[in-house]
């Protein structure tokens, strides 16, 4: 996770940054990594073909590069190499990619906000944009704190349902350990299913439901301690719930205070895209805390 030993921290004015350069500093410092704060702006005004619009745009970016000092003075603090980058772009989430392209990181930390009224996370048009394309491991940081030490869960199906990758899971552990071993954290593993449409499927009369239930319990059960087993991790940070994983996974990490969640995306039909299923997507909308996705 840091052979490149290099983090991006990707400002939006529309979020409160501090706290996420806060975490990504903190990364950067424990990896021996250095930290650009990278900026993305454009303005309609200032692409005609005047004579000096070309200055006009210079001095636009000058600003907003000038705009990313307060948050370089907090990461100054962590001790770290520390840069500051703004570029001319409609779109920051490709602004970001392009400059990856040349300047190979390890993660990309963003911030983004939740809102606990309505048990939804805003996640922006740039945000979804980067939670699919993002070639490098992402960071969405929300405004907590990391305590000490810090909780990190990996979300993981070892039964591999919805025709997930098999490999995704050892991706997924290979970024939480990598996680762990940096910030001296816990990690644990977290294995949601849901029977239901099998039980609801097999609901015959000639049919022990309650057998049956107990056998997927069981299935599921050995194969997430089978994997808690192959990657040397306690059995008692391996948890198993049953439920629909968009009320089951929130709800576990907000109950058992955790810092940090890390889910997989994977790229499907051989398309150079990364691509999230429609109930993935609605899991990310209700998580309350730090999510990693790991590509």
């Amino acid at each position: 996770m840091v052979n490149h030993k290099h983090i991006i921290m990707l400002y939006d004015e529309s979020e409160d940054c501090a706290n996420a350069v806060d975490k990504a500093a903190n990364l950067a410092r424990l990896s021996g990594s250095s930290l650009t704060l990278f900026a993305c702006d454009y303005s309609g005004s200032l692409t005609t073909s005047h004579p000096h619009s070309e200055n006009a745009r210079d001095a636009f970016l000058t600003r907003l590069k000038d705009s990313l000092d307060p948050l370089r003075d907090i990461a100054r603090k962590y001790d770290i190499d520390v840069t500051t980058e703004a570029v001319w772009d409609k779109h920051s989430g490709e602004a970001l990619m392009t400059y990856l392209e040349g300047n190979p990181a390890d993660l990309v930390v963003k911030a983004t906000h939740h809102q606990n009224v309505i048990q939804r996370t805003f996640f922006s048009q740039t945000d979804w944009e980067l939670i699919r394309n993002c070639p490098v491991p992402l960071l969405l940081t929300k405004g907590t704190k990391w305590q000490t030490p810090m909780k990190i869960t990996a979300a993981v199906d070892p039964v591999r349902t919805n025709d997930k990758p098999d490999f995704l899971d050892d991706h997924i552990i290979q970024c939480g350990t990598a996680m762990r071993d940096l910030t001296n954290a816990n990690l644990h593993l977290l294995h949601v299913y849901d029977p239901t449409p099998l039980m609801i499927y097999l609901d015959q009369p000639a049919i022990n439901s309650t057998e049956v239930g107990e056998e997927i319990r069981i299935q599921h059960a050995k194969a997430l301690e089978e994997l808690a087993e192959g990657k040397n991790i306690d059995k008692a940070f391996a948890h198993l719930q049953m439920g629909s994983p968009v009320q089951v996974i929130p709800d576990f990490l907000y109950e058992n205070n955790t810092d940090m969640v890390i889910m997989g995306a994977a790229s499907r039909s051989g398309i150079e895209r990364w691509l999230l299923g429609h109930t993935a997507e609605k899991v990310l909308d209700r998580i309350t805390v730090d999510i990693l996705i790991a590509k």
